[in-house]
């Protein structure tokens, strides 16, 4: 008797498992048509794999921006005028005339105006003060130290005639891209 339990029961699992194979062969898949298996079909490639997701939708956009550099002067003294994140050229120019003007110079022209980059200003200096006949430079570059080495190099082979004169940077900074989103 119990031979015979345990014929009826490796002939369920046997069926159970012949019915959840669907009856293709290894490398093979059920095929349907109107929801009922008609043959079995090769296993496509990738078919086990993890499908990749759709690319990331952008969820914004940067907006490069403005800087720009005005220089002027009172009695021999040169003040300078600076600005960064502005979104047109002409409204970086207008800021940094007008931060140069704000100190009561008459005489502001922009030096440099610049887009998605980085500035440096050197001016030489005699004794550590400002030497007001010489000439100071300003450099766009990708970086402030790209910069501020540039503007160095310049402002000394500019103004190696004069002894004792040293060049030093004054001022860097970048004008950084703006993230707006959608």
């Amino acid at each position: 008797m119990k031979f015979g339990w345990a014929l009826i029961f490796s002939a369920l699992c046997a069926a159970s498992n012949a019915k959840a194979e669907q009856g293709c062969p290894p490398g093979q898949i059920p095929a349907t048509a109107n929801g009922s298996i008609t043959s079995c079909g090769p296993i496509p490639s990738g078919y086990n794999e993890q499908q990749d997701s759709a690319a990331p939708r952008p969820s914004g956009k940067w907006i490069k921006t403005w800087g720009a550099i005005a220089m002027g002067s009172i009695d021999s003294i040169f003040s300078y005028g600076v600005t960064t994140g502005k979104l047109s050229k002409s409204e970086a120019e207008k800021d940094a005339l007008n931060r140069c003007a704000s100190h009561g110079e008459k005489d502001c022209k922009i030096g440099l105006a610049y887009k998605n980059q980085c500035t440096a200003i050197a001016e030489p200096k005699v004794n550590g003060k400002p030497f007001s006949t010489g000439l100071s430079n300003f450099v766009g570059a990708g970086t402030t130290v790209e910069a501020s080495n540039v503007a160095l190099e310049r402002c000394k082979a500019d103004n190696r005639p004069t002894p004792g004169v040293e060049c030093k940077i004054i001022y860097e900074a970048c004008s950084e891209p703006i993230f707006k989103a959608y």
